[in-house]
């Protein structure tokens, strides 16, 4: 049975005033507020969903309320946070007796410390699917002996990549704040009616050359125009985002948050395309669904393409839609 954290007064009210109306509402955030209320939250708490920056409020909101902050918590001497490092955006072990901050070891030695103004520690691990062997096994210990006093909590939107034994150490949130409600940018609106169009062109089995050339240069254009519209979306993303990041922190911490960032918006948009593609199926009919499970799986790719093998976005959705094409014209 999962050790449980001491309740804290006001610290449910708290939660629930620092987060978003949109946020506040949902399921998984009113059960969270309600076991801060009743003093029996989990000692570990995994919070996934789609939108990394989303997750990272919750955390922080979480944090905040746990420790009695009235300020930024990123500056509480009691929130400790890890994040992926270095061009190949890993949580690293980091050396023996090495002081290197953002490493595993260093952070499980902040972990194991006495609280230092608070009653307890919050620990964040934030992209906690870029953990490697080494630190994942590393951080497993921790999750077996959890110090007293200390609330640990992963964030990541890929849940499934973590560790079967670290899943089931923890208790699972999934934070999405509606995403039926959720603006979208004009450009992405009509990149998605352009994308429904070209299935409807693909799927017609074009025969005739200038048919096939018309789905051909639709593809290109549809890549290019799907770059283009994600490189401003999370720019302005990252800009709103960047303003609220802790002072002083690595560039390398940096980089990868801006990775982070935009990562966050390209899981979004390619989940708005797998839902335009189940859209266009139903509306097919029958004949076509047999086919939607195969696009289904290619979509699946591309999205591990760019998230676990750095394939430019540009090239995986090219591939992505050629092989749709050929998938829809069969």
């Amino acid at each position: 049975m999962m050790p449980e954290a001491k309740g804290f007064p006001g610290a449910a009210a708290a939660f629930a005033a620092a987060l978003p109306a949109s946020l506040a509402a949902c399921r998984p955030a009113k059960v969270l507020e309600k076991a801060l209320e009743t003093g029996r939250l989990a000692h570990a708490i995994l919070l996934h969903g789609e939108d990394l920056a989303e997750l990272s409020f919750v955390a922080e909101a979480l944090a905040g309320a746990l420790l009695g902050s009235k300020g930024d918590i990123a500056h509480h001497p009691d929130f400790i946070t890890l994040r992926p490092g270095g061009k190949a955006r890993q949580i690293r072990i980091g050396d023996r007796g090495d002081s290197g901050e953002n490493t595993m070891r260093f952070f499980l030695r902040q972990v194991s410390q006495t609280p230092g103004v608070a009653p307890r520690k919050v620990a964040v691990v934030y992209e906690a699917d870029r953990m490697n062997a080494a630190t994942a096994n590393a951080f497993l210990k921790t999750l077996e002996e959890p110090p007293a006093d200390t609330t640990l909590l992963l964030v990541t939107t890929r849940p499934y990549d973590l560790l079967d034994t670290i899943r089931s150490r923890t208790f699972h949130f999934r934070i999405d704040s509606s995403a039926e409600a959720r603006e979208r940018d004009g450009e992405w609106k009509k990149w998605l009616a352009d994308y429904a169009r070209w299935l409807a062109l693909v799927s017609a089995r074009p025969r005739k050359s200038d048919e096939v050339a018309a789905a051909v240069m639709g593809a290109y254009a549809l890549s290019s125009t799907f770059t283009e519209t994600l490189g401003a979306l999370a720019d302005r993303e990252w800009d709103a985002l960047k303003e609220k990041l802790p002072e002083n922190l690595p560039d390398e911490q940096v980089a990868a948050m801006e990775a982070g960032s935009r990562k966050g918006v390209r899981q979004k948009l390619l989940a708005d395309v797998e839902g335009a593609t189940l859209a266009y199926a139903r509306g097919a009919g029958g004949p076509a669904m047999p086919k939607l499970a195969r696009v289904h799986a290619v979509a699946e790719q591309v999205a591990r393409l760019c998230d676990v093998f750095n394939l430019k976005e540009d090239a995986a959705l090219e591939w992505f839609l050629f092989s749709s094409m050929r998938q829809w014209g069969n």
